[in-house]
């Protein structure tokens, strides 16, 4: 054991077979391989064992490959020279450190006297100046066969050490991109990457470039690396999909091939290949010289111990350690891979990995990367974490009881199939989680998370073949008391590029939950795909026991079932342009919902326990649409929109309003403007129920049926025959829209008078229901205090342009919906009461409330 109260190079001093270090105050840096330089220990047997860093001194582990060149050579000629032997280049003039003689990328280095092999590789410490290709290179007999390029720096430690970094030490790597060539664009190309004579070595991937001359790390993908006997069409297919590499047992990398069969993808010809160029390898102690595979138990392989405060600061590392960090200071990790698991947990600040991921090196039960208590934030960006076996609730990609500011761009995905419980993505009690998934055989799930933002989920459903039947998933799924989670955009098969690669139970699944947003599938000029066969049931699905989700602006066919499925245990959702199959039946069964511009036809049949659910509307085709009221008994928060004229009407909770009493009278107007709709059509209403036929005029059976239309500047006050010659001439417009009430009179007493819907039918267009958008966004001003019986009006500030009107309300409260930040002019009326206004009142973009003082007018005269 070594004990370091300065700093030190590790080849400055002799070193002995699995050697330990103890750091009091020094910084130990690695330079060269562990198993070969000018103080290496005999028989390549140069492993390290365990880094201790002092508590109290402090200290420094580094491993920095900056400085190492490499280097092709030919021409070979007389012995290999000393290692630290300068080395000159006859036309370039420039000069290096010489670490040794590799005869090619799986040989051990040749030894010191030893016969120059003819041709092969130099290594360098450190290179002055650039070699040139055919530089007649001084100080060993060789000529250069090209220019030097970044080179491999290799550390071995024993299995079953940890490195200790406490809150005053630091573990850090440093290095470059070693280049490997370029893709051959044929399967079974075979990548050889540095095992320094080892018999065995392991490689956890690789990053090939994603366009023809790459510039940028983006231009870059990382192709995780699956042992040979996971790597077989059963798993994988041959496109995009299956972006894997086989990992061979000498350090090998084979693009699109197992060995013996054609699989996984093969990028196009002439694209470059590289890899970080510091690599950690482990070994038994009984056989130093070879790197052993990583040991299934992941203590045993070489991991971390910074349970007091150590901060790893990583930058191109490839490695086959347990990247194991509980209660770390920092964890930073930029363009680096392992085998199997990272697992960060209580890091003090906000976690930063960037560019890389887990190759899978054998069949393990275990979690890839798991994130736990991290309440600082971070970025895992351009991650790749796929997990090899399916399991109940055993995760690919996990975050629990994490928050702050977290910025994700992760793939992730169960490779066995069929499907258990485990997910590509499990985040549990989590808040703050933003960015992009892409997600392979299984769902995203929240649960009991709060504040999340997801901007794009690319849902795949198999990694290979198509959707089927076997264990059917949904994209997103939210449950378990969740709450402000919003999902922007959803893509199948990796954006559309793949088909039949949807989820079979459905798009969005929601339960338990509240504020809740699902958005962005497809688009009504370019629906998503539903697939061929096996389609997703629903767009949405409700669990039940939700308040105020919105589902907005999804598109998709087709549809197995339908494009939503409710239920009377929710409350306050909001369906908007949300379309399946237009002909699918859309029964709308939650409460206080709002269902505007979506596609489909609806139930003629009254829902049970269903309340505050009234007006809504469709479309059924590009031309044809329908505004519904569906006649639900009113809730507190809709009272406001339902008015009880004269005598007692009724309702029965199955959907059906009774006015069995000749006087009962009734007006129900809706909340909302219908947009998308270019005018009325000469097409009889349909009014359901019982003892309603229409008859003539306003007469419906035992009923008389009028109704208004507000077009953007008040219902007028004129009653009009609900029939289809009076609808057919109003004129509207598609963008501002038109807000139906009707009067509901009963004229002739009986028992059996029921009313469950009416139905009016609208014509539109393809470019109508496109370009009149809702708006994603919407903020509510509630006044309160208000008499029961007031008049409200919204207008613009400072005109008479109406954007709310409210006659008569029944409630105390008024809500007033609005998008942006308008300022606006609002006048509440009352007859014996003083007018209240609010001249040009700025609304913000938080939900507000404001209190509204209606006097008693004394000089009021009824």
């Amino acid at each position: 054991m070594a004990t370091l109260t300065v700093d030190r190079y590790l080849d400055a001093a002799a070193c002995t077979a699995g050697e330990a270090f103890t750091l009091n105050g020094g910084r130990l840096t690695i330079r060269t391989d562990t198993r070969w330089h000018a103080n290496s220990p005999a028989s390549m047997t140069g492993s390290l064992g365990s880094v201790t860093i002092s508590a109290t001194l402090g200290g420094g582990y580094t491993i920095d490959g900056r400085n190492v060149r490499w280097m092709a050579y030919d021409a070979g000629s007389g012995n290999v020279p000393a290692i630290g032997t300068t080395v000159t280049g006859g036309t370039s003039g420039a000069s290096g450190y010489l670490l040794g003689v590799w005869a090619s990328m799986t040989a051990a280095p040749t030894a010191v006297g030893a016969a120059m092999p003819a041709t092969g590789f130099l290594k360098f410490r450190e290179v002055t100046g650039a070699y040139v290709d055919n530089d007649v290179l001084s100080g060993i007999g060789a000529t250069a066969n090209g220019a030097d390029a970044v080179g491999w720096l290799e550390v071995v430690h024993d299995q079953a050490i940890a490195i200790t970094v406490p809150r005053l030490g630091d573990f850090t790597v440093r290095g470059d991109w070693f280049d490997l060539g370029t893709t051959t664009g044929a399967a079974n190309q075979v990548v050889q990457i540095p095992t320094n004579g080892s018999s065995t070595c392991y490689v956890p991937g690789i990053w090939i470039a994603n366009v023809a001359s790459p510039t940028t790390d983006d231009d870059y993908d990382f192709y995780p690396s699956i042992y040979a006997a996971a790597m077989i069409t059963t798993n994988f297919g041959t496109d995009a999909r299956s972006k894997f590499v086989c990992m061979e047992t000498t350090g090998a990398i084979r693009i699109g091939h197992n060995g013996t069969a054609s699989v996984c993808y093969v990028p196009p010809a002439g694209r470059k290949i590289r890899i970080p160029n510091v690599f950690g390898r482990q070994c038994a102690t009984g056989t130093r010289a070879t790197s052993a595979i990583p040991n299934a138990t992941a203590a045993t392989r070489p991991d971390f111990t910074t349970t007091s405060a150590g901060a790893i600061d990583i930058e191109h590392f490839v490695t086959d350690w347990y990247l194991l960090f509980a209660q770390p200071y920092a964890v930073k990790m930029h363009h680096c891979a392992t085998f199997d698991y990272i697992n960060v947990s209580e890091c003090a600040s906000a976690v930063n990995i960037y560019d890389g991921g887990n190759g899978i090196s054998q069949t393990l039960d275990a979690r890839t990367a798991t994130f736990t208590s991290n309440f600082a934030g971070g970025d895992v960006l351009k991650w790749d974490s796929p997990r090899h076996q399916a399991g109940t609730t055993d995760h690919a990609f996990e975050m629990v009881y994490c928050s702050g500011d977290w910025n994700l761009d992760v793939r992730s995905g169960i490779v066995t199939y069929a499907r258990s419980t485990g997910l590509p993505f499990q985040f549990t009690q989590c808040s703050g989680i933003t960015g992009t998934l892409q997600q392979f055989n299984g769902p995203v799930a929240f649960t009991t998370c709060f504040d999340c933002h997801l901007q794009l989920v690319d849902h795949v459903d198999r990694y290979v073949g198509a959707t089927n039947t076997t264990t059917g998933v949904y994209a997103v799924v939210v449950s378990a008391s969740s709450a402000r989670i919003t999902v922007d955009a959803v893509t199948f098969g990796m954006g559309g590029a793949i088909a039949n690669c949807h989820p079979y139970l459905g798009v969005f699944n929601c339960g338990q939950s509240e504020d809740i947003t699902f958005r962005g599938l497809g688009s009504r000029a370019a629906f998503a795909a539903g697939g061929s066969a096996n389609q997703p049931a629903y767009i949405f699905l409700s669990s039940g026991n939700n308040r105020r989700v919105k589902v907005q602006r999804c598109y998709m066919l087709p549809t197995r079932t339908g494009a939503i499925s409710t239920t009377n245990s929710d409350k306050g959702n909001t369906y908007e342009h949300v379309y399946g199959d237009v002909a699918d039946t859309m029964t709308i069964a939650d409460l206080n919902s709002s269902v505007k511009n979506c596609g489909g036809t609806n139930t003629t049949t009254g829902q049970a326990s269903v309340y505050g659910t009234h007006f809504w509307d469709a479309f059924t085709s590009d031309t044809a649409g329908r505004v519904i009221l569906s006649l639900n008994e009113p809730t507190t928060e809709t009272s406001g929109y339902y008015t009880v004229v004269s005598g007692t009407p009724k309702f029965t909770s199955a959907g059906n309003l009774v006015l069995a009493t000749v006087g009962d009278e009734v007006i129900i107007e809706s909340s909302y403007f219908v947009k998308g709709c270019t005018a009325l059509t000469n097409t009889a209403p349909i009014v359901t129920g019982t003892n309603v036929t229409h008859v003539s005029g306003p007469d419906w059976g035992n009923h008389d049926i009028y109704y208004q239309i507000d077009t953007g500047s008040g219902y007028g006050g004129t009653w009009k025959d609900l029939t289809a010659a009076n609808l057919s001439g109003e004129t509207i417009s598609p963008a501002t829209g038109f807000r139906p009430k009707y009067r509901i009179v009963c004229d002739t007493t009986s028992t059996t008078n029921l009313l469950t819907y009416i139905r009016i039918a609208t014509t539109s267009t393809l470019a109508a229901q496109t370009d009149n958008l809702y708006p994603l966004d919407v903020t509510t001003v509630t006044f309160t205090g208000l008499p029961s019986g007031y008049d409200a009006v919204v207008l613009t500030a400072g005109t008479s342009t109406i954007l709310a009107q409210v006659d008569s309300a029944a409630g105390t409260t008024y809500g007033y919906t609005y998008e942006g930040t308008p300022t606006v002019d609002v006048g509440f009326i009352k007859p014996g009461y003083v007018p209240y206004y609010f001249r040009n009142l700025a609304l913000g973009a938080a939900d507000s409330s404001l209190p509204v003082t209606l006097t008693p007018d004394r000089n009021y005269l009824p």
